[in-house]
């Protein structure tokens, strides 16, 4: 049931009428927990990591709003606890790749103990697959 509601969350977040919606509902801080809660879950990480990136983009600007310290260490230990995931560190990497266009979560995002292992083991599993999302992301840190 989780997973069937982080699927349909997942489709809303695609709309800018739907992330609108799920940011003034608080969805950034409840996606990220329920990410916490269910971290053995691998559709859940990859699902929660692609509306936590949805939902901080938008489209009208073409900015991105700031995620709390918990969303951005949802969106880590997602990669550490699915070490062989493509599709976990798929959604991971690209989603810091998108949150590191605000300041305020570079700042979030460098601060976080874990980033480097994290990132580390994503290129070394998947490196043609998540590398340019990586090195995007460095270069914005």
């Amino acid at each position: 049931l989780r997973v069937m509601a982080f699927g349909a969350l997942k489709v809303l977040s695609f709309s800018n009428v739907g992330k609108t919606k799920m940011r003034s509902c608080g969805a950034l801080s409840l996606v990220a927990d329920a990410m916490r809660k269910h971290e053995h879950n691998p559709v859940i990480q990859s699902d929660g990591c692609v509306i936590l990136g949805n939902i901080a983009v938008n489209i009208e600007d073409d900015s991105v709003v700031s995620i709390s310290e918990g969303g951005v260490e949802a969106i880590i230990r997602a990669i550490l606890n699915h070490p062989d995931s493509l599709e976990v560190h798929e959604a991971a990497c690209f989603t810091l790749k998108t949150l590191a266009s605000s300041a305020e979560n570079v700042a979030l995002i460098r601060k976080n103990d874990m980033m480097k292992d994290a990132l580390d083991l994503a290129f070394e599993n998947h490196p043609q697959d998540v590398g340019k999302n990586i090195f995007t992301l460095m270069l914005a840190l």
